[in-house]
């Protein structure tokens, strides 16, 4: 950690001091608030989770960036994204420590419209310099709060390393966009291009006139297997959706079908707690979700909400490390609400509030239904730089 930080330091001051001979910018923000937290697990003998803490990223996840861009002439421009993240709570990387976890690329830009190198969000996210995945109010926020993968299910991550990203030209208003990972590279266990790592890849679109913004994609991972085995049924998830602009009022709509997927568990904004409490979500599942949203100005600020449910359908289950087929079923529902205050251009105060439940049928002899809830609220304070 001590000599991840050293490096940090010294890439920032040689780029800081290289600033005024090349078009290079360090950019950031910064959030820290309080956040109360309280879970009903819905286990027997098993209190309930509450805490209160000191907690950073609430609104928007805490990040120190560098970007340039050199133009190489006949329409042609270079450019590089280097952005670490942290927290600002404990000064802490995040990003399991990767010194720039949240984004490392190299792109390439011009007629033929941009094309990138590294590690980046997915088209389905909000974060990173090719994401397009803007299906509510939240944006790249929020925490558990904003987050939309809850309820569009297949839980492929935000983020993936040794990706190819394309974004074409926009034609009268559309653009088209395409991810592909050659998944991690990793010492002995994951070789990136392998069947021994997990590998995504995702087609866009987009279309925008005035203050209408749609949105669709398909992605998927082709999972990984054991040289041998057979080859494990690959996640698939198709979401569309979009906003409209009023200007009193921005209503969203979106909807996800996912097949063969992971199952991405509310609880895993909740730290503490025993492991045994966790609601067992392995496997493979079928399902769909949909969101329901607006935001509108409201005080001299912005008011956000949004109330989201998803379908699924468990296809395989991990029973004490057998695949069962136990025709497990889970219905989940979540609503939020938010509002943001600027303070100046560059600063922001929040507040926001969730609602999670999960109803779990396991559908197996010996195996209890349950229906975990939670809450969720958060105030603070954020500034861009």
């Amino acid at each position: 950690m001590f000599k991840k930080s050293l490096i940090a330091v010294a890439a920032l001051s040689a780029l800081a001091g290289s600033a005024m001979a090349a078009d290079v910018t360090i950019y950031g923000r910064i959030d820290t608030g309080f956040r109360y937290s309280n879970v009903d697990y819905d286990v027997a003998g098993v209190d309930d989770m509450t805490k209160f803490e000191m907690s950073s990223g609430n609104y928007t996840g805490n990040r120190v960036g560098i970007k340039g861009s050199e133009d190489l002439g006949n329409g042609m421009t270079v450019g590089f994204v280097l952005e670490n993240g942290f927290d600002s709570d404990d000064g802490s990387f995040d990003s399991n420590e990767d010194l720039f976890g949240r984004e490392a690329l190299l792109y390439l830009e011009g007629d033929f419209g941009k094309v990138g190198f590294g590690r980046m969000g997915i088209l389905n996210s909000t974060a990173g310099s090719f994401a397009i995945g803007n299906f509510t109010p939240w944006g790249t926020g929020w925490g558990a709060v904003g987050d939309q993968s809850l309820i569009f299910g297949a839980n492929i991550g935000s983020r993936w390393d040794n990706m190819i990203s394309y974004r074409s030209p926009e034609f009268a208003g559309v653009q088209i966009h395409a991810q592909y990972s050659f998944g991690a590279n990793t010492t002995g266990n994951e070789v990136e291009g392998k069947t021994t790592t997990d590998r995504y890849y995702a087609l866009g679109a987009t279309y925008k006139n005035g203050g209408l913004n749609l949105i669709g994609i398909v992605d998927s991972i082709n999972e990984k297997h054991a040289a041998g085995t057979e080859d494990p049924d690959d996640t698939l998830r198709v979401t569309i959706g979009g906003s409209y602009d009023f200007g009193v009022v921005k209503p969203y709509l979106s909807a996800a079908y996912f097949k063969d997927a992971r199952m991405k568990s509310w609880m895993d904004a909740y730290s503490e707690g025993p492991q045994t409490t966790t609601a067992n979500l392995s496997g493979d599942w079928d399902g769909y979700g949909v969101i329901i949203g607006a935001s509108a100005p409201l005080v001299g600020g912005t008011a956000h909400m949004t109330i989201g449910y998803m379908d699924a359908e468990a296809q395989d289950f991990m029973d004490s490390g057998r695949v069962e087929e136990i025709g497990a079923d889970l219905t989940r529902y979540t609503f939020a609400i938010g509002y943001e205050y600027p303070l100046s251009k560059r600063t922001k105060v929040y507040a926001d509030a969730g609602y999670f439940k999960d109803e779990m049928d396991y559908g197996k002899k010996g195996w209890i239904d349950r229906e975990p809830e939670g809450y969720q609220a958060a105030v603070g304070l954020v500034h861009f730089f």
